[in-house]
């Protein structure tokens, strides 16, 4: 009696060799679409918005440090001069941001030398009271040097400051206010659209605020 085939290997690694190649053609795709959309003139802002917020966002930092400053219309050739160290000298926020920055130790790549570390850290103070000192409507919050510090890491302190400045006057206006009225007013659509996007995130964010209210 003969033995049934078994199906063809070569058949096998072609299919699954179609199914791990669509995300490289979606990429590839991406990069394409942003290389275009930067070389167009006037900048196709909008292209490079959606990719984004598109899934897989930017792809690279070397793309970020392009497409970032488009989007925020920020001219890479006319930046702010590097902070010196007297910017701290009396500033209000500076102990709260000191004490911040010293607990973002995790927020640096896994197997960065100290001493390089070291230097992001005193940059990432810089960049957070220079922006604080020259934009003296907004307010520090604890969670700030969060964001400063993505931002840093990819695009170096001269332009992490001027990208900061319009953030932070426009996008995280309302998060440095004096007071946390409208961050609470913003948290009050929080979970209406999480049930939209996301209702099974939502249904544990719902079981877990109930156990804690229980606990009081």
């Amino acid at each position: 009696m003969r033995k049934g085939r078994r199906p063809s290997v070569k058949g096998q690694k072609t299919i699954t060799g179609a199914r791990l190649s669509e995300p490289e053609s979606k990429k590839k795709k991406k990069l394409v679409d942003i290389h275009q959309a930067l070389n167009v003139d006037p900048v196709d802002v909008e292209t490079l918005r959606r990719s984004a917020i598109s899934e897989g966002g930017l792809l690279t930092d070397e793309i970020r440090r392009k497409v970032w400053p488009k989007l925020l219309n920020v001219n890479v050739y006319n930046l702010p001069p590097k902070p010196g160290r007297d910017i701290r000298e009396g500033h209000k926020d500076y102990n709260q941001v000191l004490m911040d920055v010293q607990r973002s130790l995790r927020r640096f790549p896994h197997g960065m030398r100290r001493e390089e570390r070291g230097v992001l850290q005193e940059q990432l103070i810089n960049v957070i009271l220079y922006v604080l000192q020259r934009n003296r409507q907004l307010h520090y919050y604890q969670g700030y040097h969060d964001i400063v510090v993505t931002v840093l890491l990819v695009v170096g302190e001269r332009l992490a400051i001027a990208l900061m400045e319009i953030l932070s006057s426009h996008h995280l206006r309302d998060f440095m206010d004096p007071t946390m009225d409208s961050t609470k007013h913003i948290l009050n659509y929080l979970m209406p659209i999480l049930e939209k996007v996301h209702p099974e995130l939502h249904g544990f964010m719902q079981r877990l605020c109930c156990t804690e209210r229980k606990k009081y």
